[in-house]
């Protein structure tokens, strides 16, 4: 099977869509020094096409087949393909560039195109545009070799109206004007893959700023100048600080020259490792007045992240997509390390915890889940290998690693990686080789459980008064050993200590107690899988909850982890009820004093109010449950916490005083102290005030569309306006618009106005729209940048929970058995949420 996969489309065979595995691997083995000139002419209307025209120079090491460059748009994009300054003929098949062999030599070629730029990953707006060429989208703008193991070195000139700025991966070498015009020309790139090639253009502000000895240019739309101001000094420290740690720790200097970072509005991303040129979300970095901690935090992870991608893999490159999880779990495990001298206040052991066990769960408890390391037939396919499994699971996995070999193995194990494979690519089973030559520890084995396989451990408390054992649960794969070490914290009436255990498929021991004893299962938070506890110990711990009597309590990790079991066994029907588990949730948000474990409170609390209970139960307890955030907002000393608890009672806010005090704060006929209010905040204020009909809708959205001087938001408030009319067929109509691709392209506008479509509120009304959301689902998936599929199904069915709703996905997905894989994991992963409120309800 494998032998056909390598062999096809390396002869004679037509090339399938998009890059097969087998034209990869023939390509990697034929084609080396790739050198692209690209030259595009951007226009100042976005309706008109953008014209370019490239040389790419390469060599050739066997004529045994036509050459095969990637081209994903329509055959009249291309207007003339020469060889050697000659024009030639060509195919053009499946999306693909096909030119002879006979009009090829063996060694140094050169091919020309002139041809007009596909739009499909150019972002154009109608003052500004940027790439977006991750995993396999370079190929829709301009013809080339679309595959991350055939890298090359790009050089840009970019022609742009008179009034806009430019900025790419290399050196700006030179900037002439005209009169309508300016001709931007880049130096010659490092070689890099085609997904890292990048360049933004528009009407951008920047600020440039030398901080031990680096300069850096910062390229923005922001138009609040004071805020702008506020938020710089930091950005640019924290890139510094990211940068002078990655160095010390790989012993290797910033590989790439220049750097610089461009902050878009509603960018599709937290940001992308473009070498010389990040992108981000410009919302992720320029924050509110009194932000919370957790989005400070959140600001310097993202920036330590994209920083860390500079050597991982951007100066390492995995080989083939199905090793993606290798540039991003290095990333996020070098980024948890850098912010933590930023953050002496924070406590680094429940950040890790609370950022990425919740999100690993939410996927690995599904029937959904994938492995971390997954196949990949056709890169066509690559962005549905992103989620919760390489962004959270895979630190959590590496973590592990670096205990089981220590830190220093680690990083000389990095180390030799990153200097052996230097501007190339590699694969998860060349780190392990460096490693398993260094450690004693039986790493492959390790290894092809953790990485290789899909799912998480279960463990059980078995026994009676004689002797408490801990097991894990018969595994769904056969002989499947989780090896784990886990600590359990145990508590009798006259005695408490822990236990350390290193866990298999065998019950072991955790204390013969001369009285009946509670345990706390994964009292550290450093175990990974479903921890059940027992129903006393649970009680104890929530009515006890951060009591001075019992030290273990008042440790956050400890109240984190317990937090994090609990929240798992409520949604597998192993805890309270709903409506119970919300009182609950509601008793002790008050009795929390940390920062971090009150922003999860109050995602547990959001969730659960609005998918876990019903309408009558929400009814019967919204008076108070206001009551608690009202207070909580008032009287909190912690400024961030503040816009944390605002945020929490604006979502959940339905009584006349709890809109009241919406609206008030809204028209600023309320003023709370230490409550700043963004533009963003008043946009949502508004949209929640309309959604839950208070006031007149159409007034309310004149005045804040009035109110709102940024441009990039006020188109993005024009766009969600209809799907929060009251008026239904507005609603249909907005949502029937949806199925056409260039209404789709502002990514972030959608998911929001989705949200709000499928609002609880809204959901018996939008019920109809689930199975045409799924029937969209494929072209999602192919228009889409690499997130869009997930979320689109997480923004669609985010506001279902009734049997209704689960049954449409679950008829979908009986009347496709032959549905991709891929896309229906995505499906059950997104809609498990809503299959477990359906259980719980009854």
């Amino acid at each position: 099977m494998l032998t056909n996969l390598s062999c096809k489309n390396t002869k004679n065979d037509a090339p399938d869509k998009g890059v097969s595995f087998g034209l990869n691997e023939y390509r990697k083995e034929m084609i080396d020094s790739i050198q692209y000139a690209i030259e595009l002419e951007i226009p100042a209307q976005k309706s008109q096409p953008t014209q370019g025209k490239q040389l790419i120079t390469f060599n050739l090491k066997s004529l045994d087949s036509a050459l095969v460059l990637d081209f994903n748009t329509d055959s009249a994009h291309i207007h003339s393909v020469k060889a050697e300054g000659k024009e030639i003929a060509y195919e053009f098949v499946n999306e693909h560039i096909v030119i002879n062999k006979d009009k090829l030599i063996k060694g140094k070629n050169q091919v020309e195109i002139v041809f007009t730029a596909g739009d499909l990953s150019l972002n154009r707006n109608e003052e500004y545009l940027y790439t977006l060429f991750v995993p396999d989208r370079a190929s829709t703008c301009f013809p080339l070799f679309d595959q991350p193991n055939l890298k090359a070195s790009y050089t840009l000139t970019l022609k742009t109206p008179k009034t806009w700025e430019a900025v790419s991966n290399g050196i700006l070498k030179e900037k002439t004007s005209g009169a309508d015009q300016n001709i931007y020309q880049f130096e010659k790139t490092k070689p890099i893959s085609s997904y890292l090639f990048a360049f933004a253009a528009g009407k951008f502000f920047k600020t440039e700023k030398t901080v031990g000895n680096r300069a850096m240019t910062m390229y923005y739309r922001e138009t609040d100048s004071v805020k702008v101001k506020r938020n710089s000094d930091e950005v640019f420290n924290l890139h510094a600080k990211s940068l002078a740690w990655l160095e010390n720790y790989t012993a290797i200097k910033y590989p790439f020259g220049k750097f610089d970072f461009v902050l878009i509005p509603s960018f599709q991303y937290g940001g992308m490792e473009h070498p010389g040129s990040i992108f981000y979300n410009e919302s992720s970095l320029f924050l509110d007045e009194n932000a919370p901690v957790n989005r400070k935090l959140a600001r310097a992870s993202v920036i330590a992240h994209e920083s860390a991608h500079m050597w991982f893999g951007d100066l390492v490159t995995m080989d083939w997509f199905s090793d993606v999880w290798l540039k991003e779990v290095f990333a996020n495990f070098m980024a948890a390390k850098i912010v933590q001298p930023s953050f002496p206040e924070i406590n680094f052991e429940l950040r890790f915890l609370l950022a990425h066990y919740p999100g690993a769960y939410e996927v690995d408890r599904s029937s959904g889940t994938n492995p971390i390391l997954q196949k990949l037939g056709n890169l066509k396919n690559a962005g549905t290998l992103y989620g919760g499994i390489i962004y959270q699971k895979a630190p959590i996995i590496m973590r592990q690693l670096e205990k089981k070999i220590g830190e220093n193995m680690m990083r000389e194990s990095l180390r030799e990686y990153l200097k052996s494979f230097s501007f190339g690519n590699a694969k998860w089973d060349d780190l392990i080789g460096i490693i398993d030559k260094k450690s004693p520890e039986d790493i492959t084995t390790w290894s092809n459980v953790w990485v290789k396989t899909p799912g998480m451990p279960e463990y059980e408390f078995v026994g009676d008064k004689d002797e408490i054992l801990i097991q894990q649960k018969k595994d769904s794969l056969s002989d499947r050993i989780w090896q784990q070490p886990v600590l359990t914290y145990w508590k009798e009436m006259f005695a408490q200590g822990s236990v350390s255990i290193n866990l298999d498929n065998k019950p072991q021991s955790v204390r013969k107690p001369d009285l009946p004893a509670m345990v706390f299962p994964n009292s550290n938070g450093q175990g990974y899988g479903y921890f059940k506890m027992d129903s006393v110990s649970e009680d104890y711990f929530l009515k006890n909850y951060n009591s001075k009597k019992d030290t273990m309590l008042t440790d956050p990790v400890f109240r984190g982890a317990m937090l994090v079991n609990i929240w798992e066994g409520f949604l597998r029907g192993d805890g309270a009820t709903p409506v119970n588990f919300a009182k609950t949730l509601l008793d002790i948000l008050p009795k929390e004093n940390n920062a971090l474990i009150s922003d999860n409170l109050l995602g547990d609390i959001q969730t659960t109010w609005w998918t876990f209970l019903t309408e009558s139960e929400r009814n019967q307890y919204q008076q108070n449950a206001e009551k608690i955030l009202w207070t909580l907002l008032e009287t909190t000393p912690d400024k961030g916490m503040k816009n944390s608890y605002f945020r929490a009672f604006r979502n959940i806010s339905m009584t006349e005083d709890g809109l009241g005090k919406l609206e008030s704060l809204w028209n600023e006929k309320l003023k709370v102290k230490d409550l700043i209010l963004s533009e963003d905040d008043k946009i949502s204020l508004a949209y929640e005030l309309v959604l839950k009909g208070r006031g007149d809708g159409k007034a309310i959205f004149e005045k804040q569309l009035s109110d709102t001087k940024n441009p990039d938001r006020k188109s993005k408030m024009k766009f969600v306006i209809p799907a929060l009319s009251p008026e239904q067929n507005i609603r249909d109509a907005f949502f029937e618009s949806l199925k056409k691709p260039e209404n789709r392209e502002h990514e972030a506008w959608v998911l929001e106005a989705l949200g709000y479509l499928h609002h609880p509120l809204r959901a018996k009304n939008s019920t109809k729209y689930l199975k045409t959301s799924l029937d969209l689902l494929q072209e999602v998936q192919l228009t889409g940048d690499i997130f869009f599929p997930q979320r689109w199904l997480g923004a669609t069915f985010s506001g279902h929970s009734d049997q209704e709703a689960a049954d449409i996905a679950n008829t979908f997905l009986k009347e496709n058995p032959e549905y991709p894989y891929y896309l229906k994991n995505k499906i059950l992963q997104s809609t498990d949420m809503l299959d477990r409120a359906v259980k719980l309800k009854k």
